[in-house]
């Protein structure tokens, strides 16, 4: 049995590789163990996406998902955790600005709505 690669695991998926996932599964009718070895990618993520796309309802409905049973189940049951993404000092920053941002957003908001009062209280006052 040969090991699939599974070097991407864990990574956002790109709209080209959804797409092409979707056109070699439904149009080019390939299989489960294939399409995790093209995308290198575990057979899990591959139904989640079918799945997440209304291809297929359940995993069990997904092309070659038996042979992905006999040959591949176990091996993967036995892989590590996804890689974590790390906190770093950046994107703790980043998390900080956006906070920022939101406060910077609401009150300017505020300062809106209280020259409109002062505008609408100006007009009715002449």
């Amino acid at each position: 049995m040969e090991a699939i690669d599974v070097s991407s695991r864990g990574k956002r998926w790109s709209k080209p590789d959804s797409e092409r996932l979707n056109t070699l599964y439904c149009q080019e009718e390939w299989s489960l163990v294939n399409l995790a070895q093209e995308f290198k990618r575990t057979p899990c993520s591959i139904w989640s996406r079918l799945i997440q796309y209304n291809i297929i309802a359940e995993p069990e409905q997904a092309r070659g998902y038996d042979l992905y049973l006999d040959k591949y189940a176990e091996s993967y049951a036995a892989l590590p955790p996804k890689p974590s993404k790390e906190s770093s000092p950046y994107t703790q920053s980043l998390t900080e600005l956006k906070d920022d941002i939101r406060t910077l957003q609401k009150d300017v908001q505020e300062v809106k709505s209280l020259l409109s009062r002062v505008v609408e209280r100006l007009g009715n006052s002449e």
